[in-house]
């Protein structure tokens, strides 16, 4: 006498009720995609600061760096991942920013540096008229009284 396999009793947290589909699979891989290529984007942005500023300064803006990241990887994970962070979305993340430092970057990263250096002397400008501006005043007003 053989006996038949007797049928597992899902609970709350069985496989079957936590497949998704294909499509679900591919939006949240082409999501975490884009987080990696935001994060290489984040990443260029900060380099012209980074470079031009000191040590402590460029160590603040490397915390900030992972601190954006983390709160994008976190809410990547709370939103799309609905709690759960697999190992292909984190893959696909670091494939995003991977792609973006060696294919976007080189392209993307000239600009930044000019736009960085065009603000920088906007600044030192700015900062150059005021100082005399004040000097100015401070001469004046002491003719006058």
């Amino acid at each position: 006498m053989t006996s038949l396999p007797v049928p597992a009793r899902c609970g709350q947290g069985c496989s079957a009720e936590m497949e998704i589909s294909l499509g679900q699979q591919a939006l949240r891989l082409l999501m975490a995609l884009l987080l990696g290529l935001g994060t290489g984007l984040l990443y260029d942005l900060l380099r012209p600061l980074r470079r031009a500023a000191g040590t402590v300064a460029a160590a603040g803006l490397d915390a900030l760096f992972c601190l954006l990241t983390g709160a994008g990887i976190f809410l990547f994970a709370m939103g799309a991942g609905e709690g759960k962070l697999g190992q292909w979305e984190l893959c696909a993340a670091l494939l995003g920013f991977l792609a973006w430092l060696h294919l976007l970057s080189p392209f993307v990263l000239p600009v930044f540096e000019k736009t960085h250096r065009f603000l920088a002397a906007a600044l030192a400008l700015c900062r150059k008229s005021l100082k005399n501006f004040f000097h100015f005043t401070k001469f004046f007003f002491q003719k006058l009284h």
